[in-house]
């Protein structure tokens, strides 16, 4: 299967850790943003000098900003599947919603503390806490 990892860059060791996982143990096709693998193009906003005065409209105009937008985009018209890992942020949101729009599987894959909750999770096809993976794994693979 076709799969993009969606995220935080916070959460970026953990997304590159399973997408290598999900590679070289379950055998699938998978896209990682902040993996740095080849054609793959990735940046972290953070790193940009002047990043802390960026809003989302003049982020947007810079061609970093534009080329990562397209690499995403392109990465999620590709795949079959997005593996939401929480915690994210808005763009990892965006990347599910456009996914789920466009008849792709969802899954989320996480933290689940008490008390955080979102009644747009009901649109993923599965919800499994960080201890789940198994489930998760048996997802993937068309067992649920």
């Amino acid at each position: 299967m076709k799969i993009y990892i969606a995220s935080s860059w916070k959460n970026g060791q953990l997304a590159v850790d399973l997408a290598h996982f999900l590679r070289e143990e379950e055998g699938h096709e998978v896209d990682c943003f902040c993996e740095t693998r080849p054609g793959r193009y990735t940046f972290d906003a953070r790193e940009l000098p002047g990043h802390e005065e960026l809003n989302a409209k003049t982020a947007l105009k810079r061609p970093e900003f534009q080329k990562a937008f397209e690499q995403d985009k392109a990465m999620l018209d590709w795949c079959e599947a997005v593996v939401m890992v929480l915690p994210c942020g808005k763009s990892a949101h965006l990347e599910a919603g456009y996914a789920k729009g466009q008849g792709k599987r969802l899954y989320v894959w996480g933290g689940m503390p008490a008390g955080e909750w979102d009644v747009m999770y009901g649109f993923a096809d599965g919800l499994f806490g960080h201890g789940e993976l198994p489930k998760l794994l048996e997802a993937l693979r068309g067992g649920g």
